[in-house]
């Protein structure tokens, strides 16, 4: 969660006029550190997160570090605050229809689908930052680069939850 953190305050610094490409460049690195992190955690044992209590204290880090970085991002130089706003709570309805399919048994691998999961969105958001550090595109778009790529999340998350959303809609508990 502290990467998480980190990484959005760091987009926001991108509006300094200072040294911008340092803010990218941190808020990068803080994404990359922590997808990594997230990697790791997969090799560690874990117990099953069966009481509500235990589901949450592992849930809400998870859901503040994505809203954080995605609205970070809708503040960074050349973005659009709303579109990092709507972005973020659609990666935070993402996690939740997952939630949803968990809790009525569903496996993991049948509610963790959609081409924007976290790792997905960690990604994206890590590959515009390193083109705005090195001043990439050169040609002019009529869209900037940080905005292109929320919105390219921002649909990405929609399709994401539909897909989870069927696959899930029908699942019977056994």
């Amino acid at each position: 969660m502290v990467f998480g953190i980190l990484a959005g305050f760091s987009f926001m610094g991108t509006l300094e006029p200072v040294a911008p490409s340092l803010f990218w460049g941190f808020g990068m690195s803080f994404c990359l550190l922590r997808l990594l992190i997230l990697r790791l955690d997969l090799f560690l044992p874990h117990h099953s997160r069966n009481t509500p209590e235990e589901a949450f204290t592992h849930e809400l880090p998870e859901r503040v570090s994505d809203a954080v970085i995605l609205i970070g991002f809708g503040f960074a130089a050349e973005s659009n605050h709303w579109l990092g706003l709507s972005t973020a709570l659609a990666a935070i309805f993402s996690a939740y229809v997952r939630s949803i399919g968990m809790q009525r048994g569903a496996n993991r691998r049948s509610v963790a689908i959609g081409p924007m999961t976290r790792s997905h969105r960690l990604i994206l958001v890590s590959a515009a930052s390193l083109l705005m550090m090195l001043g990439l595109p050169p040609v002019e778009l009529d869209t900037s680069l940080p905005q292109i790529a929320l919105w390219v999340i921002l649909f990405g998350c929609i399709t994401t939850i539909l897909m989870r959303w069927f696959n899930i809609r029908d699942w019977k508990e056994e």
